[in-house]
């Protein structure tokens, strides 16, 4: 690499790093709590590995953040897992790279008391809290996060955090996304969990499109949300069988989903927003939802949806994608890697080919993708265990094994069969926006045919990028298309955070006491409701009768509560 090319991609990193912090500052502006911190995510995670400790924990003795337990400790936990979980031969959750690098670094044996698919863990989480037997560490919801609270069945972690915290770990927790997932699990001034935190831009909505198709129907690339619906037409009319948008029977959260069409109108659903007088109100009952709905019901009623949506799932999705029925979608960044890699091991031969564009206005004011502060849950300590400085030092090894500069990718990431390593972890965390970085230095490598400069796992990406551009090698293009250029990391979610267009939800709280008790069903009457507009069963005015019932049922109160914590925080 040129020093030139290299300089050129210092500044852009840095240019990014700077946009996602004044993103992260303008998200949470108004929030008063400490540890604020100043830039988002480091260019690699290596820098990650050289920020100082904070000044809470200059006043507590450090300790060595991997201190070996002599002898050996247990740590018992629980955990999910899904059909994405693939082992090595002889492997399994119990005996893995992970377990064994716990216990030879460490000296912590962990046992895994249960294990259930990810569908019914939550269920189950709810019934070991109920019965008292807890394990030593679990990974819980916000709603059961807050009830772990009010029971006093957790250990405050402030000491051992403090304590044995690594410097990437305080980082993470401090710094990135100026300071929240530290301000997320700190209550009264004591820091009772490890927040599990996403990444804030890949939550947004990116339009997937059958660029083969659009070629076939020799049509121009969309700018306008019109546009998206010209091209859906035409689809659905070019191929029997064959409907123009996907739709998911759930609406909200992934594949085929309805959050970025409603961005078209500037309705943000699910989504706590601040209105013109600077309070919190609840996206999905604002005006700008009533015009949302009435664009899906007339597209339903064109058409361009499913008539049979209501009863499909995100795996009847992936199938009509893969049986060449759907030819745009709105989704996530990462749906190249399922389903849309299987639909092209699948299709490829025949043409099939996709392309990732941002969310589309349906006016001339800029469409702002929605998404929300990513806690996701807590890792949690039993009250009571011998050793709750053990959490902390899981933590500080998976994030060391997985993304520092001594990382090793091929034995705690992914190996070249894809065996998905990534999954094992007891505490699981990554620098929020290393996605996002990883494409923007992958796509400047592949540009400049020079991948010297990239860490392991961004090394790993640059090679699928190579082997799908260059040697049309199919099974690499699930990561092509993320991380290289034209990907959905570089061509969308780059743009949305550069640009400042997203429209960042601003409550990332444990749920209000009657978030806890009316929520489910909250979230029952507005999926009915919306669901009832969409297949015009329901005229489009009954979303104000749905507003006013909403109020009623809860959501009134719930208002007055988040606002509430919103002037504590």
């Amino acid at each position: 690499m040129t020093n030139m090319t290299a300089g050129k991609r210092k500044k852009t990193l840095a240019s990014l790093v700077f946009s996602l912090s004044l993103v992260f500052v303008s998200a949470c502006s108004g929030n008063n709590g400490g540890n604020g911190g100043g830039s988002a995510t480091s260019a690699s995670p290596s820098a990650s590995n050289s920020a100082s400790p904070s000044s809470s924990a200059e006043t507590v003795q450090a300790a060595d953040p991997f201190e070996k337990y002599e002898p050996p400790i247990e740590i018992t936990t629980v955990r999910s897992t899904s059909a994405r979980f693939k082992f090595l031969e002889g492997e399994s959750l119990d005996n893995n790279a992970w377990s064994r690098a716990y216990e030879n670094e460490l000296g912590i044996k962990v046992k895994n008391v249960w294990t259930i698919d990810e569908a019914q863990y939550q269920n189950k989480m709810n019934v070991t809290i109920a019965s008292g037997d807890l394990p030593d560490l679990m990974f819980v919801s916000p709603a059961q996060f807050q009830q772990l609270l009010e029971s006093e069945q957790i250990e405050d972690l402030t000491a051992a955090y403090d304590r044995y915290a690594s410097p990437f770990l305080r980082k993470i927790m401090e710094q990135d996304a100026n300071g929240l997932m530290k301000k997320a699990a700190t209550i009264d001034g004591k820091m009772m969990g490890i927040t599990g935190f996403g990444s804030i831009e890949q939550g947004t909505s990116v339009i997937w499109l059958r660029s083969d198709w659009l070629k076939e129907a020799n049509l121009p690339e969309p700018t306008t949300f019109t546009d998206v619906l010209n091209i859906a037409e035409t689809f659905a009319k070019a191929h029997p069988g064959a409907y123009g948008i996907g739709l998911n029977k759930d609406l909200f959260g992934g594949l085929a989903t309805i959050e970025g069409i409603a961005n078209a109108f500037h309705a943000y659903p699910k989504t706590w927003v601040k209105d013109a007088s600077g309070q919190l109100v609840y996206g999905s009952v604002q005006p700008e939802m009533k015009q949302a709905l009435a664009a899906l019901q007339d597209m339903y009623k064109r058409g361009l949806i499913d008539k049979e949506f209501g009863v499909k799932d995100g795996n009847k999705i992936a199938e009509d994608i893969m049986n060449n029925k759907i030819g745009l979608l709105y989704a996530n960044f990462w749906h190249p890697l399922w389903p849309l890699q299987e639909a092209m091991n699948m299709n490829a031969a025949g043409g099939m080919s996709w392309k990732p564009y941002p969310v589309l206005s349906a006016d001339d004011q800029a469409a702002s993708p929605s998404t929300n502060i990513p806690v996701t849950g807590y890792y949690v300590v039993r009250k009571g265990y011998e050793h709750p400085e053990a959490a902390i030092k899981l933590a500080n090894l998976q994030l060391k094994n997985a993304w520092s500069d001594e990382a090793q990718a091929e034995i705690y990431n992914t190996d070249k069969d894809q065996t998905p390593f990534y999954l094992y972890p007891t505490i699981s965390m990554e620098p929020p926006s290393k996605n996002l970085e990883a494409g923007l230095a992958v796509t400047e490598a592949y540009m400049a045919k020079d991948p010297s400069k990239l860490n392991e796992e961004q090394k790993g990406y640059y090679d699928n990028v190579v082997a799908y551009l260059d040697n049309g090698d199919i099974k690499s293009f699930g990561n092509a298309l993320i991380f290289g250029p034209g990907g959905s990391e570089t061509e969308v979610l780059k743009k949305y955070v550069e640009g400042n267009r997203m429209k960042i939800g601003e409550f990332y709280g444990a749920p209000v006491p009657t978030q806890q008790m009316k929520q489910a069903t909250l979230d029952k009457l507005e999926l009915e409701t919306f669901t009832k507009i969409v297949v015009g069963e329901s005229s489009i005015d009954e979303f104000d009768s749905f507003v006013e019932k909403w109020h009623k049922l809860g959501g009134e109160q719930i208002t007055s509560e988040i606002n509430e914590w919103k002037a504590a925080h």
